[in-house]
């Protein structure tokens, strides 16, 4: 049986592109947490994909062959709450449907439940989530039949639990419920080396989606792509590609077709170019005119730091420094 599911559950994992040494082991992870049946907490930066994550779980675990319910913590209507988890019968309110309707809970019955956002909950939700975990029963609105789901709770968050726990905006002790096991999904800085390979299962799905031709990867694409800084990680990569592929004229996207990219830096770089000279000591003149040097050869090389660094006689650490960032690990 778990040579069947690791089988069934391998495209999911395929889904997760990439073959650098932080993505085999985020695979490697989930292959030995899925078939384990606790609660899994998934932590990540915005745009690392922990939805894809979730589904990876749930497709290597038991409950593969019921339903992976999707609750989005942050959206839900405080007004809502309730009638979306436990559902309702029917007549339990003005408006309700004839017939009742299942909630969330019902819904992911021997299945998984995916609670993204987790850490925007507000603690009123807090309170009934806690609740259901704690045995598995509750009743439907307007209804007094006990209830019961057998679900695989999958949480997912971008935010810093011991901060909201400090603030008392998360309970401590659902949060040791839901973080039975928790992983970690990597930063797309983390693993440039599989920038070519998500470049291009972009590109493919961009070109299959809307039917139109195929293009290649420009000459100097990929670098340009990793001296970007990337605060949307995996998820704005992908819309810069996208926008690219619709921009590109030739066979092959270019740098050229990064035009957001582009068009952000030239703002960046006029403005810091435009910037007088300073007023006082001689050390804060140099130190402008050394940034102005800088910008300037950025502009020259489309951001590419490892050529500024190199015409400008400096190591990129020392360039990074002047940038007011950090180097990232090479």
């Amino acid at each position: 049986r778990a040579a069947s599911r690791a089988h069934r559950g391998q495209p999911a994992l395929d889904h997760m592109v990439g073959r650098s040494d932080a993505i085999r082991q985020l695979k490697s992870d989930i292959a030995k947490i899925a078939p384990q049946n606790v609660p899994v907490l998934i932590v990540g930066e915005s745009g690392t994909g922990k939805e894809l994550a979730a589904q990876a779980i749930h497709a290597l675990s038991r409950q593969a062959n019921n339903r992976l319910v999707f609750v989005n913590a942050a959206a839900m209507p405080p007004g809502l709450v309730e009638t979306e988890l436990f559902g309702y019968e029917a007549g339990a309110f003005t408006g309700a449907e004839r017939a009742g309707r299942k909630g969330k809970f019902e819904l992911a019955d021997h299945g998984s439940l995916f609670f993204d956002e987790v850490g925007d909950m507000p603690l009123e939700i807090q309170v009934k989530l806690l609740r259901v975990m704690q045995d598995g029963g509750y009743e439907r609105v307007g209804g007094s039949r006990p209830l019961h789901s057998d679900f695989r709770l999958i949480s997912a968050t971008n935010r810093n639990f011991k901060e909201l726990i400090a603030e008392g905006k998360f309970r401590l002790d659902l949060y040791y419920r839901i973080s039975g096991v928790t992983i970690r999904t990597p930063s797309l800085r983390e693993r440039l080396d599989d920038l070519p390979l998500l470049v291009r299962r972009f590109l493919d799905d961009f070109a299959e989606k809307h039917r139109s031709p195929n293009k290649g990867i420009g000459k100097g694409v990929i670098e340009f792509l990793a001296e970007r800084s990337w605060p949307g990680n995996v998820r704005q990569l992908l819309h810069e590609v996208e926008k690219a592929m619709i921009f590109s004229d030739g066979p092959d996207i270019a740098i050229e077709d990064f035009r957001h990219i582009l068009s952000t830096l030239d703002d960046f770089d006029g403005e810091t170019a435009s910037a007088p000279l300073p007023s006082g000591s001689l050390r804060d003149a140099v130190a402008e005119l050394e940034k102005s040097m800088i910008h300037d050869a950025l502009r020259r090389y489309r951001g590419n730091k490892k050529r500024v660094a190199e015409e400008l006689g400096i190591s990129r650490a020392y360039l990074y420094k002047v940038l007011g960032g950090t180097q990232p690990d090479e």
